[in-house]
């Protein structure tokens, strides 16, 4: 036979990833394990199909965010995309039962997500956005206050503990600190984004460039290192220099995050989540607490999430949630030490 002829055929579409038994085994213990743990954790499984109405993802996104949707367009003419993320497939689901009167829900999945993307580099399981994941997490609607947000950073925890995720460090910020305090100095909405762009990307050196373009003299992320919600007391006193409003938003966000603080040191978890009001998810639809988990040897993060206090408000049924999800793939790259990432192992086609 000739292998001309096989390879033209094994040809896969850039991003998507074929599993033989080895890594397909493992990739499904994995789901379970977890799966298992939210169960006992009273979270109810739960699934829906990865086609989704791009109205319905957009649904508390910024409009930028649709760019990334692998979308076409149905026999009706509506918009039609691949599912980036459970989220608002969850708050859509939820919203009839939070309708009629549900108080709370208690959910987990194991799904695939997809995202568009031409940037080869970017095609890595463990240090960027692959076209095709898996996640497993949970959502917990009608979940509100900083007693919720560190139940759900403690759940977290549990399940890396439960995997076996070697060496792993939780940190956490608010989703519209570091906006509110960049807004607060006079920055341009425009300029705003542009900085928040270079923190999401983690790119610190463009941060710095970018802020010695502007002419803005403080070392902003110095002030960010400063800040340690474990000591309220660290936050910059910056009223009588800086638009008040965008401060007293600044400002609401940190109380919230010395709360969350607070409710951890009462938990004995201090030790286990360290703050960086750095960090910034590019997914428009937090609210609240954000936080992400590494672990050595993968370059993005193993686990997401956040509170999301005005998704369901979007799909009618106003309720406050919070929700994470762990990257399997990446979990595994950790898990494996490697052998995931590098093609190791029985049939592997990485």
């Amino acid at each position: 036979m000739s292998l001309d002829l096989v390879g033209k055929w094994a040809e896969r579409p850039p991003g998507m990833r074929d599993l033989y038994p080895q890594h397909a085994r493992m990739r499904r213990k994995v789901e379970n394990q977890l799966l298992e743990f939210f169960a006992e954790q009273a979270f109810d499984m739960v699934s829906s199909g990865a086609f989704e109405y791009v109205e319905t993802l957009s649904r508390g996104r910024v409009a930028e965010g649709s760019a990334r949707f692998v979308q076409w367009f149905d026999t009706d003419g509506k918009a039609v995309a691949l599912r980036p993320d459970m989220t608002p497939s969850i708050a859509r689901m939820a919203a009839p039962l939070l309708a009629n009167g549900r108080q709370e829900i208690r959910w987990c999945y194991a799904e695939r997500v997809y995202h568009r993307t031409t940037d080869p580099a970017s095609l890595s399981w463990a240090s960027g956005r692959a076209a095709e994941s898996t996640q497993v997490g949970v959502e917990w609607i009608g979940a509100a206050g900083t007693e919720a947000d560190a139940a759900l950073l403690q759940l977290c925890q549990n399940g890396l503990d439960r995997l076996g995720v070697p060496d792993w460090h939780m940190v956490a910020s608010h989703a519209n600190i570091a906006q509110a305090l960049l807004t607060s100095l006079g920055i341009a909405p425009a300029d705003v984004q542009s900085l928040l762009d270079t923190l999401t990307r983690g790119d610190y050196v463009a941060f710095q460039d970018e802020t010695e373009r502007m002419g803005i003299k403080l070392d902003v992320l110095q002030v960010f290192a400063r800040c340690n919600p474990y000591e309220p007391s660290s936050f910059p006193d910056w009223s009588a220099e800086v638009d008040s409003a965008s401060f007293s938003a600044a400002k609401q966000a940190w109380r919230e995050l010395t709360a969350v603080a607070h409710a951890l040191q009462a938990k004995g978890l201090a030790h286990r989540v360290s703050f960086d009001l750095a960090l910034h998810r590019d997914v428009s639809y937090y609210t609240g607490l954000v936080f992400e988990v590494y672990s050595p040897g993968v370059g993005a993060p193993v686990a997401v999430g956040g509170r999301y206090d005005d998704l369901l408000a979007q799909f009618g049924a106003p309720a406050p949630a919070i929700g994470f999800t762990f990257e399997v793939e990446r979990v595994l790259a950790v898990l494996t030490e490697g052998a995931w990432l590098h093609g190791d192992g029985e049939g592997s086609t990485c």
